[in-house]
């Protein structure tokens, strides 16, 4: 009793840890209470397993827990603590939920479910791994658990893990699967050549524009220096002429040329300025909704273009996928068309990294000097420092070019 009225003085203080320990001293008879508390207050699950002895109750915190984590959908904790204590059918259910289906074909051996019924659900698993895009680990349950090998290699072909599916279509001898193979990855290299080659050519066209629009842009800031009016004596009657000698130009060259001069008119004192400033900053507004797109003639086209070649870069993964491609492709007999792939998918990366290493420069230049800033010049000097770095991991020295 005693025990009880200081578990309800500290609940009242909200001294829950110390109302924890007294509840649990109270006994048996208030083990609900307990329960309670640390349903309403998780961090109190760990204390609490330390404070109970009894085996059984224990198990009650544990399923508890997982039910907590699992509706705060910490699903791959709540597997594990309904596994220690031993509630292996919520465990399955939070493996599925999670789509882990290693815990769920494995919690399906520990519950020693029927064979069929552990088909029935790595059928199932297979579907839903290849609804959610992840066909490798689909094709890994079809064979272990399905033993459905044309299926599988279909996967690992959707997966483009080339050399993997070659090697299992081989190891059951199925001409026809491996003839899958084969003619799955003559068509993916010829489609990659031809998007590297697009690619190539994509970013050529971009740094083009690129260069372009700063070498304008210097053209302008150097015309506006140029000025022999001050900048404190330029007034109303001069902005407006001014303006008039620019009606001619681009939509990007006369944003520039307000943008650059509504900064020298901020300066300004009075009501003039204040106007000039609103109304900059109204065309601020209008440029941010539309940033992250290419917009030709607008302030924001360089960063834009920049960003644009950046994105281009090979991903990991797309590296993965050549390099499995690659080998696959010379164990076929298709030498020509590996070698091929080698060489455009090296020009496409080598030129997306200059050229964004060009632009960067470019960015740090008063000058556009023509000869300086030229793409294939940068290819050339950054080619041997890149093909030995973990960039072109992909590569088969065997294809590479002296």
């Amino acid at each position: 009793m005693y025990g009880s009225n200081r578990y309800k003085i500290d609940l009242k203080l909200r001294r829950f840890e110390k109302a924890l320990q007294h509840i649990v001293a109270a006994g048996d008879t208030y083990f609900e209470d307990c329960i309670n508390l640390v349903k309403n207050n998780p961090q109190l699950f760990s204390r609490s397993l330390q404070l109970i002895t009894d085996p059984t109750k224990k198990k009650q915190v544990l399923e508890a827990w997982g039910d907590q984590l699992t509706d705060t959908k910490c699903l791959e904790d709540a597997a594990t603590t309904y596994l220690c204590c031993n509630n292996l059918e919520k465990a399955l259910k939070s493996y599925r939920s999670s789509n882990n289906w290693g815990g769920v074909l494995t919690v399906a051996g520990l519950m020693k479910l029927p064979k069929e019924e552990i088909t029935q659900m790595a059928y199932e698993l297979c579907e839903e791994l290849q609804t959610i895009g992840k066909p490798s680990e689909a094709a890994k349950v079809a064979f272990d658990y399905c033993n459905d090998v044309k299926n599988g290699i279909s996967l690992l072909i959707s997966a483009r893990e080339w050399e993997e599916a070659l090697r299992i279509g081989l190891m059951h001898g199925v001409e026809e699967l491996i003839s899958d193979v084969k003619v799955g990855a003559v068509e993916c290299g010829t489609g990659l050549i031809a998007e590297y080659e697009e690619g190539s050519e994509k970013i050529g066209k971009y740094l083009a524009r690129y260069l372009a629009v700063r070498q304008r842009r210097l053209l302008l800031a150097a015309k506006l220096r140029a000025d022999e009016r001050s900048i404190n004596d330029l007034d109303d009657d001069a902005v407006s002429e001014a303006s008039s000698s620019f009606s001619g130009m681009s939509a990007y060259t006369t944003g520039l040329y307000y943008e650059m001069l509504s900064f020298m008119t901020r300066s300004r004192k009075g009501s003039a300025a204040s106007m000039s400033s609103s109304a900059t900053s109204k065309r601020g507004i209008r440029r941010q909704k539309k940033k992250g797109k290419i917009r030709a003639g607008s302030p924001d086209e360089e960063m834009a273009l920049v960003d644009h070649m950046k994105g281009m870069s090979l991903t990991a993964g797309a590296k993965r996928e050549l390099k499995s491609l690659l080998g696959c492709l010379v164990m076929i007999g298709k030498e020509d068309i590996a070698q091929k792939l080698q060489r455009v998918g090296e020009s496409f990366q080598l030129s997306q990294i200059s050229a964004v290493k060009l632009a960067e420069d470019a960015v740090a230049s008063d000058v556009v000097d023509e000869h300086t800033f030229v793409l294939e010049v940068y290819m050339k000097k950054l080619r041997k420092e890149l093909l030995q770095s973990e960039e072109f991991f992909w590569q088969s020295k065997v294809f590479v070019a002296p």
